[in-house]
């Protein structure tokens, strides 16, 4: 099974999220060097522009958000988290927290939480394809426990693998359909 880090996908947090602007701010020269720094994966010195930034504007959710998705960048997955989760809450509107709240959860096998997370973020933008395609990797990967649980109460049962090639060619008639 692959680890979720390298099935699920982050939100990209540089050109198509700007929280600043749906929620009325001025970006900063803060925010483009912040932005200039992640482009060019110097997290060090955009956590050094964060930083001072959140200093003067505490709840910067932008900055926030890139806080934890550096931490996230440099294997500080426990600090990344409490900090998507207080984003999600002060700003349930922005579905890219939730996002990444999601992959955290699924990358320590908690796929329920990440399912949960995933369904929120599809509930504040239904047509967010990050989200749907995290969602369907977390769902896959429940369907596997939950065959392997059948499996282990009644070992006639067809494995995962026969499951799945029972079920292929019913996917790809759905498929085929308009």
């Amino acid at each position: 099974m692959c680890t979720s880090q390298s099935v699920l996908a982050q939100t990209d947090p540089l050109p198509a999220w700007q929280p600043g602007q749906l929620l009325n701010t001025v970006q900063t020269d803060a925010h483009e060097e912040v932005r200039k720094l992640l482009r060019q994966a110097q997290y060090t010195g955009a956590l050094v522009w964060i930083n001072k930034a959140l200093t003067t504007h505490p709840r910067d959710p932008q900055m926030l958000f890139w806080r934890a998705f550096i931490f996230e960048r440099q294997g500080q997955a426990d600090a990344a988290l409490p900090i998507y989760l207080a984003l999600t809450q002060d700003y349930p509107e922005l579905p890219e927290p939730f996002n990444n709240l999601g992959v955290l959860y699924a990358a320590r096998g908690d796929y329920e939480r990440a399912k949960q997370a995933f369904d929120l973020a599809l509930r504040s933008n239904p047509s967010y394809a990050v989200a749907h395609e995290n969602l369907g990797d977390v769902l896959l990967h429940m369907a596997q426990q939950s065959y392997e649980r059948a499996m282990k109460n009644d070992p006639k049962l067809r494995s995962p693998a026969q499951k799945i090639k029972l079920l292929q060619p019913a996917l790809e008639l759905s498929q085929s359909k308009p």
